[in-house]
């Protein structure tokens, strides 16, 4: 999966227009996150036809980053984050982003070494 992030300008509406323009060409969100730092809305997001998110981003002008998003179900116990987050520490992995996706008990999230995580949590 891919994850696209990128400012957009806090006003009614702003996230409202992409969702639209995602919805127009049968985009389906996976996962989203997004906040409010200093008058600009930080989002970041995953679907399921990155070609085609990427190509409704330049479309509207605007600029994103774009890094392979890591996929886990996780169990809804206490601590599970803890633990996971724990493991990548010990091996000196940093995240830059997480959230939960759409569906139950998945968690999205980037790292600053995909492939050393990948081999870690027996991912792909």
């Amino acid at each position: 999966m891919k994850e696209f992030s990128f400012l957009k300008g806090n006003c009614p509406g702003a996230l409202a227009e992409i969702a639209a323009e995602l919805k127009k060409e049968h985009v389906n969100i996976e996962g989203i996150a997004g906040l409010t730092v200093l008058e600009e809305g930080v989002i970041s997001l995953v679907t399921d036809n990155p070609g085609s998110t990427r190509k409704i981003l330049k479309d509207l002008d605007i600029d994103f980053e774009e890094r392979e998003a890591l996929v886990m179900e996780l169990p809804h116990h206490p601590g599970e984050i803890s633990t996971l987050l724990g493991r990548l520490k010990e091996d000196h992995i940093n995240v830059l982003s997480i959230y939960a996706g759409v569906e139950k008990n998945r968690l999205i999230f980037t790292v600053d070494q995909v492939d050393k995580t990948k081999q870690i949590l027996r991912l792909e």
